[in-house]
């Protein structure tokens, strides 16, 4: 037993490293207190070598182990303390970015177009303040305003930029995305729009000389495609499989491939370097059991796949896959005693090592996950039937893997994007193959570009086979229940159904009842949270205004009933609804609202209005939505006292209007308010002592009762 748990030493290391890496991320003030444990650890390690196997073997073995996890566990929170930027005393967020006159940086990755804008990672090297130039460096993502001059930037450039920079804000309503943390795990922490006029390009050519040739080829290769594929949603999905140029992906595409299970089909990863890696080993099939030809098997699978990587433009998801099949083939190529679990830990752990935000990354976490369903269940799905006829057995064998990975990766999937594809092992029947066709054909593409008459037969094929795929895609959407929308879990709950499946796979690989047992506790815990939650939402009131940029936005709840009032323009706009307000809905257990169906008409109105003033009596208090101007002759006999006054849309143009109507206890100023009136009212609103909250600066307002 002790044998077959030293085979999982990486597995452990990981582990103890990565609990390093969340605490030295979360909590980095106990720098000090670490350093010293790291230092005591890693001598006390050293020296008990000396004494190993003199006695206490049993005390020795623990005692070595706990020190080894110690120092992993040490050296997860330092390098993540290390690694994070913001801790050097010149970085961007030491100073003031409003005093900032203008900056220097270069450009340092591919850049992304949207409609209006470039936007491109930028390296800061030095900022002017006070008229002088100083030393403070950082990351920050800067948006080009688009012209004839940002459309010739490309990494490398060394930019002379005229402006300041504004830090990332939190999110501003409940359960929002938090792009500030998400960009943070990146070093990013400031952003800026950059209009024409307001840059200058100093240099060319600064940035990394690997990655400068690499995203050349990419840009080449893409021009290529673009030249062959005629279809832009053909092009759009060849890129992307090929390339991993995601930007011409249109929102519905993706709706589609995400609700049908087949989104990772359009984001180069595992599955594409993993087909690289098959096609190379199929080929050098005859090699790989050589003594000799070991070796230049290894060599030449890793030179394809890190060649592919290369051409990819080197991104992060593709490096990931391409460590962990590094290591895969090291493994077999040296024949060594361990299994793929511990060899998978082994590429996690080293890419940790370098990068240990990696761990933070939804892209790094799926990876891996699927990876270990598909390792661990597979097999044991595979085993539960059998067939004769080889057609049938492949799509078996295709069945099984998507159902591992479903399986490992689910509770993530749940947690991340609150959906479940219901007929994904119909959908990776039909997009695991295309994608073997596709990648093979699009590289096929590449390779014979020069050869126009072949070329224009290839892409054709590829423009065709690819509409039909996205038809087939599409018609599952058309089915009853293709997915199940609106559910929310959060990270203990995620946790405790990662805890089953743990003990699911013990149970299977152990036969011990006792595995079983734990299975029903855990997920009998996760029920409860889940119960508790939902009882605790039925019983809530709350009141809550958005922060939705522009527009207002107004939902009252109680418990699972609800009134929600937004916008016409905000109410066609369902991105904004999904990112700014679905989330907060999910959580409530709101199940009647999705963005893709919301209709503000069919809300059942719970204001009356009176010229332009919406008044509510909601749990004995009294609310009243000033939404629009006032008729100049409009007069009331008395103010009326009010527990909530809302203002939007810049209805109130003079604040003794205000006073000469409501006594409010409470004001609150929507997003749907110009910049300048917020700040006209707040002086008036200081001066008669009023309680106000302003939206756009403070976040959602949320009244609990």
């Amino acid at each position: 037993m002790q044998q077959a748990w030293n085979r999982y030493a990486f597995i452990r290391f990981v582990l103890f490293m990565s609990l390093g890496i969340v605490t030295g991320t979360f909590l980095p003030d106990m720098y000090e207190i670490i350093v010293l444990i790291f230092s005591v650890m890693v001598v006390l390690y050293l020296s008990s070598q000396f004494f190993r196997g003199y006695q206490f073997p049993a005390f020795q073995s623990v005692s070595f182990a706990l020190l080894a996890f110690l120092i992993c566990f040490s050296f997860g929170y330092l390098n993540a303390f290390w690694k994070s930027e913001k801790h050097d005393e010149k970085h961007l967020l030491k100073v003031n970015t409003n005093e900032i006159e203008a900056f220097e940086a270069i450009l340092i990755n591919a850049g992304k177009n949207t409609e209006k804008t470039h936007g491109f990672k930028v390296e800061v090297q030095q900022i002017m303040l006070e008229g002088e130039w100083q030393v403070y460096n950082g990351n920050a993502m800067m948006y080009f305003q688009k012209d004839s001059l940002s459309e010739e930037l490309k990494y490398g450039d060394q930019l002379l930029v005229k402006s300041r920079f504004g830090e990332l804000d939190p999110p501003k309503n409940p359960l929002e995305f938090n792009y500030k943390r998400f960009l943070g795990f990146d070093q990013i922490y400031h952003q800026q729009y950059v209009t024409s006029g307001k840059w200058l390009k100093l240099n060319e050519g600064k940035g990394n000389i690997i990655m400068a040739s690499s995203i050349k080829t990419s840009q080449y290769l893409e021009r290529i495609m673009n030249e062959h594929i005629q279809n832009d949603r053909s092009l759009a999905i060849a890129k992307a499989l090929t390339l991993g140029i995601k930007d011409e992906l249109d929102n519905d595409l993706r709706n589609a491939y995400a609700a049908a299970g087949a989104m990772h089909v359009l984001a180069v990863s595992g599955l594409h370097v993993g087909i690289i890696f098959l096609i190379v080993s199929t080929f050098l099939k005859k090699w790989k059991n050589r003594k000799r030809g070991r070796i230049f098997f290894a060599v030449t699978n890793i030179s394809v796949l890190w060649a592919y990587a290369f051409i990819t433009g080197l991104s992060p998801s593709v490096q990931r896959a391409a460590m962990m099949f590094t290591f895969i083939i090291l493994a077999q190529a040296m024949k060594r005693q361990t299994n793929i679990y511990n060899t998978l830990a082994a590429s996690a752990f080293v890419l940790l090592s370098f990068n240990p935000f990696l761990l933070f990354s939804v892209g790094f976490q799926l990876s891996y996950l699927a990876v270990l369903g598909i390792v661990f269940f597979q097999p044991k799905l595979y085993g539960l039937l059998q067939f004769r006829f080889v057609l049938w057995d492949k799509i078996w064998a295709i069945t099984c893997v998507s159902i591992a990975a479903q399986l490992a990766t689910a509770p993530l999937a749940l947690l991340y994007f609150h959906q479940f594809p219901t007929y994904f092992f119909l959908s990776n029947l039909v997009v695991i193959p295309a994608a073997f066709f596709i990648l093979n054909s699009s590289l096929l593409l590449l390779i014979i570009s020069f050869w126009d008459w072949a070329a224009e037969w290839i892409g054709l094929l590829i423009d065709y086979f690819i509409q039909l795929i996205n038809y087939l895609v599409f018609s599952l959407d058309y089915l009853p229940n293709s997915t199940i929308d609106g559910v929310f879990i959060n990270t203990p709950e995620s946790w405790l159904i990662y805890i089953a499946i743990f003990f699911i796979a013990l149970f299977i690989s152990e036969k011990k009842l006792n595995y079983l047992k734990l299975t029903v506790l855990s997920f009998f815990l996760m029920s409860s949270s889940i119960c508790w939650r939902q009882y605790e939402n039925f019983q809530e009131k709350k009141l809550i205004v958005y922060d939705t940029g522009k527009h207002h936005a107004l939902a009252i709840r109680n418990g699972f009933s609800q009134y929600l009032k937004v916008e016409e323009e905000l109410a066609q706009d369902k991105s904004k609804l999904r990112f700014h307000v679905y989330p907060s809905q999910l959580q409530a257990g709101i199940a009647d609202f999705h963005p893709d169906r919301f209709e503000p008409d069919n809300q059942i109105e719970l204001f009356e209005d009176f010229h332009g003033l919406k008044f509510a009596i909601w749990q004995d208090k009294r609310i009243v939505h000033w939404h629009q101007e006032l008729e100049e002759d409009l007069t009331l006999k008395e103010s009326i006292d009010l527990d909530l006054l809302i203002i939007s849309n810049n209805a109130l143009q003079k604040s003794e209007k205000l006073l000469e109507f409501f006594s409010p206890k409470k004001i609150v100023i929507d997003a749907s308010n110009s910049y300048y009136n917020i700040q006209n009212f707040k002086a008036k609103f200081e001066e008669e002592n009023l309680d106000y909250y302003i939206v756009p600066e403070e976040g959602a307002f949320e009244w609990k009762l």
